[in-house]
């Protein structure tokens, strides 16, 4: 039997036969683009494997392979756009057509091409008219004047009967090359291009994607318009100028979207001041017409941007309009994604314009290290097992009634995502069963069904919800959601629409995404009025008021999301008053995301689902014991997809899928996860009891792991529970004043102690390096810490008061003196001047160590040395005997699964998560007992002197004689914490991986 290389070059050498038989018929003005790709280029893609003529995939919105047939005269989409089942969203290259005959090696060809593919985030793109197959590089910024160097490979249709030749073709293009990720490999081979007129181009951006690239570009236009509307109207505010800025914004994008998807029939922006009026005349004209054609919040009179009185500094508008609708623009906004254009909004969302018109990150932005776009593949999974599952099996009608929400909307990607599915779940309904349709629900193109402009406007008026307490995200997701509603509309369609209803294109969407806070009701204010400015800040929402239906009729079906992830030091004590009294989950140092998470269970109908990416940190924390409880007596946990260490966002949190419901589950799913797409398409879940959730913290572990646990916690008391005093280091404050060299401390010894770090000290190993000083006005007295006053420290300690003094008036401008010389309190230093182990903050491994009797008294651990815990003299359990637990395999095993994660494998070893280490209780009366507490502390003893001898190693035999001694106590010391906790041989293969 033939392999499918075979089969391809079979057909293709036919094809490659019938063109050359009549090459000067193909190659005359006679034959047209269209005939050229049926009777040719659809052939050889099909020969390929795909499934141009759509054989076996009838539903629009499930097809490998888009065809554009150029209806209507758009020339503006690509003619062929490859995906691969079951993402139809991300395009995997694009096609573009042309006949034989006529200038096919025109520039303007190729940067059409290069743009599709740009535009869409894809590596390459195929230029081709049978007679020749152009492979172009599509990964930088299209320039019209250095396109043709965009050429990487070339093949004419002689090539093609070339078995070496088509094998090139064959496996980078066809559809079993490209699911085993062909174009990637390709792309990431070829260099960057190195011509001249690229290279002079590289400071606009040249190297950046689609979504970097436009986004400087609408700042830039947001700055410029902020500016010029300041110039001429001095009295506007930041939220005034932040608000026009982006209503002006929206407005040419939208029209730069009706005229690329040929809605709008004539190219209204260029125009724009050509006609001896001025740009922003026409512009304000042109945007009241739309308005009566669209209606929507795009093109809504605005009661300062539309009035009379509003002018504008008319050159830098024009220069705007110039460059959107320039046709040598990279943009082809028939071409960009709807949520690309989303990932580009929901980072334009996170800044502001100042009352002098500067454009700024917004203070909660800045806080976050920036706005961080949930990725399309995450946004799919969750909405495909939330909305999808809810939806699966229903008609039309049973899905008419069902409503889906996120209640911290943004730019609108989640909903875009459940506006997606739905549309594809009602075209693939209506090809499948046609008989269901009623009159006006889809349009029939090339025999396929397809929904109407009118029923997919139904859907969305009937589906959709969201909140937001931002007013710009709001108008910004619903431009989002008008876009997607357009995306396949024509010129045809929208008349058609227009002349059959007689009412705008576009739905009032004012009911359905709506601006205020998804948090704080309107009862805040029944305490008592709120100043205008904080009421207005808090936006305060009723959810009765704002969705009565809904609320009455028992809430939302699915809730999805990404709420806000932010600690909430630094709130006001008001909002902080409300979250405390009307969330469970408000407890700690808690961060606003687990509110989110409790009011959007709250906010679930019965029987709906619930889906959002939040971080995984609850699952382990103090601050997320409210959230668990709540979520364990008042909703069932149904899905957990771990990302453990791997990171979905590019800041430094770690994050989760998380599904619940209020159906109740005897037991819930759990899988780990990469931080990509393919991962999460062939996951492993493992069923857990939903009693499991009770332990704090939640470990998703499997029976044999969950019973080593059990084990544990039964022979073991926990650490926190020991008469031990546990406290974290301390910061100083300025190491001007306070760090000195050792060789220049030539002030009063009673005033100075060694500051400790994490790196100076290891596994059974403490050596700190004898070069600083921290100067120590504190008296420690009876367990207490007391700082000396400014006269006591004078008197007592000359030296170093006129040390301090002499940089006192430096250190006053950097608002260093936070007292009277700016030392802040070390924390709990009568347990750090007793201190006789050490904890490290960060770990891979057991890196515990003494602190040395002769060190005690003389230290004062720094924030970053960890922390220190102190025995009490009650307790007959050895400091070695402890050290020994902690540093063991198993305790650290265990400290990896109750600890959070990170990156590279280093976990948390903050107070919360050691503290509850199982510590093996010992019956002293008990000889055996006793015997092996001894034998612990015999060998910690050991391994300490052992390993200090090898820190001291002068030859390699001895540095090989001491490492070998080392790994051997190691050795016997994890086989007593086996025996100590009662391990069989099997658990301790599952705690060594074996």
């Amino acid at each position: 039997m033939p392999s499918a290389f075979e089969t391809a070059y079979a057909s293709v050498k036919e094809l490659v036969a019938d063109f050359r038989a009549n090459e000067p018929f193909y190659q005359s003005a006679s034959f047209s683009e269209a005939q050229t790709r049926k009777d040719f280029i659809d052939k050889f893609f099909a020969a390929l494997g795909w499934d141009v003529n759509h054989d076996a995939q009838k539903n629009p919105y499930e097809q490998e392979v888009k065809v554009e047939r150029n209806e209507a005269g758009s020339q503006r989409r690509a003619d062929y756009a490859f995906f691969l089942t079951p993402n139809f969203r991300d395009v995997r290259f694009f096609v573009e057509a042309k006949k034989p005959y006529g200038d096919f090696g025109a520039i303007e060809n190729y940067f059409q091409t290069i743009r599709y593919g740009w535009g869409n985030k894809t590596p390459l793109a195929v230029l081709t008219n049978f007679d020749e197959f152009h492979v172009l590089d599509c990964r930088y910024k299209p320039i019209i004047r250095d396109t043709l160097s965009r050429v990487v490979q070339r093949f004419s249709y002689g090539d093609y009967a070339d078995s070496e030749k088509f094998a090139k073709i064959y496996w980078l293009f066809s559809r079993e090359a490209v699911a085993s990720g062909s174009l990637a490999k390709f792309a990431d081979d070829l260099p960057r291009p190195r011509t001249t007129t690229f290279r002079r181009d590289l400071f606009k951006g040249g190297y950046q994607s689609i979504d970097e690239s436009f986004l400087i570009e609408l700042d830039d236009y947001r700055q410029t318009l902020a500016k010029a509307f300041k110039a001429k109207n001095a009295g506007l505010n930041s939220e005034q100028l932040t608000e026009v800025t982006q209503r002006t914004l929206d407005r040419l994008v939208f029209i730069r979207f009706l005229e690329d998807k040929w809605i709008e029939p004539q190219r209204l922006m260029e125009r724009f001041g050509t006609n001896g009026t001025g740009a922003w005349e026409d512009f304000i004209a042109s945007s009241l017409a739309l308005d009566r054609t669209y209606n929507g919040v795009v093109f809504k009179r605005h009661d300062i941007l539309d009035a009379p009185g509003f002018q504008v500094d008319e050159k830098p508008f024009r220069r705007i309009c110039e460059e959107l609708s320039d046709p040598t623009s990279p943009y082809n906004f028939d071409a960009i994604p709807i949520h690309i254009l989303g990932s580009i909004y929901e980072r334009f969302l996170g800044k502001i314009i100042t009352d002098n018109a500067r454009l700024i990150e917004k203070p909660e932005v800045r806080k976050a290290g920036g706005v961080y776009y949930t990725p399309t593949y995450i946004v799919d999974y969750i909405v495909a097992n939330s909305v999808g599952r809810l939806i699966e099996g229903k008609t039309p009608a049973q899905i008419a009634p069902m409503r889906f929400a996120d209640i911290a909307c943004g730019s609108g990607s989640f909903l875009l995502g459940v506006f997606d599915l739905l549309l594809r779940y009602h075209t693939k309904f209506y090809n499948d069963i046609p008989g269901r349709a009623k009159k006006g629900d889809c349009v029939k193109r090339d025999g396929i069904h397809h929904l109407s402009l009118q029923k997919k406007q139904e859907i969305l008026r009937n589906n959709i919800y969201g909140v937001d307490i931002d007013r710009q995200a709001v108008e910004v997701a619903q431009l989002s959601l008008y876009l997607k509603l357009l995306e396949d509309e024509t010129l045809a369609s929208a008349h058609a629409f227009q002349t059959e209803f007689h009412y705008a294109l576009l739905p009032s969407l004012a009911q359905n995404i709506v601006c205020g806070n998804s948090l704080i009701g309107t009862d805040i204010l029944a305490k008592g009025p709120l100043a205008m400015e904080v009421e207005k800040r808090l936006n305060p929402m009723d959810y009765q008021q704002r969705f009565p239906a809904i609320m009455n009729g028992g809430g939302f079906d699915a809730i999805v999301g990404n709420p806000p992830y932010v600690r909430i030091q630094g709130y006001p004590r008001l909002q902080l008053d409300y979250f405390s009294d009307h969330f469970q989950s408000a407890r700690g140092n808690f961060d606003l995301y687990v509110n989110f998470i409790e009011q959007g269970l709250k906010l679930l109908r019965a029987n709906g689902l619930f889906g959002q990416i939040v971080p995984n940190k609850f699952f382990k924390t103090d601050y997320g014991q409210g959230l668990r409880k709540f979520i364990v007596e008042n909703a069932a946990l149904d899905t957990v997809v771990d990302f453990g260490a791997n990171q979905v966002f590019a800041a430094a949190t770690y994050t989760c899928l998380l599904f619940l419901t209020k159906t109740p589950r005897a037991k819930f799913f759990y899988a780990m996860s990469e931080a990509n797409g393919k991962s999460l398409s062939d996951l492993d879940f493992s069923e857990h009891p939903f009693e499991s959730l009770t332990s704090h913290p939640w470990v998703f572990a499997g029976k044999k792991t969950n019973s080593i646990l059990a084990k544990l916690n039964r022979r073991g008391v926990r650490l926190l529970d020991l008469p031990t005093e546990i406290s974290r280091g301390s910061s100083t404050g300025d190491d001007e004043v306070f760090m000195m060299e050792t060789a220049k401390c030539n002030l009063e010894p009673g005033i100075l102690r060694i500051p400790l770090f994490a790196s100076d000290f290891s596994r059974y190993y403490f050596d700190v390096a004898d070069k600083w000083r921290i100067i120590f006005p504190y008296k420690v007295e009876n367990g207490t810490s007391e700082l000396l006053s400014e006269k006591e420290f004078q008197k007592l300690y000359p030296k170093a008061f006129e040390f301090l003094q002499a940089r006192k008036s430096a250190l006053l401008k950097r608002k260093q003196f936070s007292k009277w010389f700016g030392y802040s309190a070390p924390r709990n230093l009568p347990i750090h001047e007793r201190a006789q182990i050490c904890i490290p903050l960060l770990a891979d491994r057991g890196i515990f160590a003494l602190v040395p009797p002769s060190m005690r008294g003389k230290l004062c651990p720094m924030a970053s040395g960890g922390f220190t815990i102190a025995l009490a003299d009650s307790i007959r359990l050895k400091p070695e005997y402890i050290l020994g637990l902690l540093n063991s395999s198993l305790l650290f095993w265990c400290l990896r699964r109750i600890s959070n994660v990170f990156r590279g494998g280093w976990i948390t070893c903050t107070k919360q998560y050691f503290g509850e280490l199982p510590i093996r209780s010992i019956d002293f009366t008990n000889p055996a007992e006793k015997s092996q507490h001894d034998k612990m502390v015999l060998l910690v003893k050991q391994i300490v002197a052992a390993k200090k001898q090898l820190a001291e190693a002068q030859s390699d035999k001895d540095t090989d004689f001491y490492q070998n001694k080392c790994a051997g106590l190691d050795l016997q010391i994890d086989a007593l914490v086996y025996e100590l906790y009662g391990l069989n041989a099997a658990d301790v293969k599952i705690v060594e991986g074996v």
